[in-house]
């Protein structure tokens, strides 16, 4: 029989190799998230065309955010892991606290404003060019970061001053204590908020370019046939409906094109938020803070970070340019 001892040491080595593990995982996605937004925010340095279309300020937007995460939430959190204990005291930890929020937060909006994006590209159809500017653009982004940034920072910077005591003890924690009704449905909210416009966005996004493809494809196998009978009205017209064949073709391409890259970031986003929504909107409700939450809480919490550090990769999949700087950092340009 197996005595107490024996089990005890069997979870101490069960829970140091989970440790082990997980300080592994933390720095190499630290590395990786930082190394790869870097490369893309470098891509829009040095690339001119990807400046010239203003939805790629999106990604911009969104790869800053990306390489926040990289460059302070893995890192502060690892080492957190590492020692066993919070060793930076309360004024890195709010530090911390709002970086850490506000660059999620705004990931989740970047993904939004990305879905936003297509979906105006398709509702608005030729009036979108004038319609999306780098002035709307700009402020679009500037906004999100204003409605999100005092979100969390006036709640982790002030909260405990309202209450009148300070609950967490920075020695050895860093976390955020709002454990009240208000802030239990304003988490609740600001979880499934998202996911609802995400959804609703991509589902007519997909729809309509699907719809619009099938609509295509019929038109360019028509007007194919039509150039096959002989005309006499010369070789205008024939020329005129290459030329329409041609631009229904390129529609077709730049549709699927963002489809491909959207459908691409989304995914990666619901794999990556889903759990961690799922395990935050639980920990609220419950009011659990029991050992088995807190190991979900730092598992969910590396999966929703690692969202960071799989985007800048999709977007070297999906866009010529920035693919190209990545090849040119490891000297493979042949492979562009």
């Amino acid at each position: 029989m197996e005595s107490s001892s024996d089990y005890c040491d069997e979870n101490q080595t069960d829970d140091s190799l989970i440790v082990s593990g997980g300080i592994v995982i933390g720095w190499l996605l630290s590395v990786v998230t930082v190394f790869g937004n870097s490369l893309v925010i470098l891509a829009f340095i040095t690339e001119k065309s990807l400046r010239l279309n203003p939805a790629n300020l999106f990604i911009l937007n969104l790869s800053v955010a990306d390489f926040l995460i990289g460059a302070f939430s893995f890192p502060l959190n690892t080492l957190w892991l590492m020692f066993g204990y919070w060793p930076f005291g309360e004024g890195v930890c709010k530090m911390l606290l709002i970086i850490d929020y506000t660059a999620c937060g705004i990931s989740v909006c970047g993904i939004i404003l990305i879905s936003l994006d297509r979906y105006w590209m398709l509702k608005l159809k030729l009036k979108y060019l004038q319609f999306q500017t780098t002035k709307r653009v700009t402020i679009m982004i500037l906004v999100s970061w204003a409605a999100v940034l005092p979100i969390y920072a006036i709640p982790i910077l002030f909260w405990e001053k309202f209450r009148g005591e300070q609950i967490i003890d920075y020695s050895v924690i860093c976390d955020i204590e709002l454990k009240s009704l208000a802030y239990t449905l304003v988490t609740i909210f600001v979880n499934l908020l998202p996911s609802t416009i995400i959804i609703y966005l991509n589902s007519y996004v997909f729809k309509e370019i699907r719809h619009r493809t099938r609509i295509n494809h019929n038109q360019s196998i028509h007007q194919v046939a039509n150039n096959l009978i002989p005309i006499t009205t010369g070789h205008a017209s024939s020329r005129s409906d290459r030329q329409n064949v041609d631009t229904t073709v390129s529609s077709m391409r730049s549709h699927r094109k963002a489809a491909i890259t959207l459908a691409a970031l989304v995914s990666a986003f619901v794999i990556c938020w889903t759990p961690y929504s799922i395990v935050l909107i639980w920990s609220v409700i419950s009011n659990d803070n029991s050992p088995a939450i807190n190991v979900g809480s730092f598992v969910v919490n590396l999966l929703w970070w690692s969202n960071s550090a799989i985007n800048p990769f999709l977007y070297a999949l999906t866009n010529l340019k920035i693919r190209s700087v990545f090849f040119k950092f490891f000297g493979l340009q042949c492979f562009k």
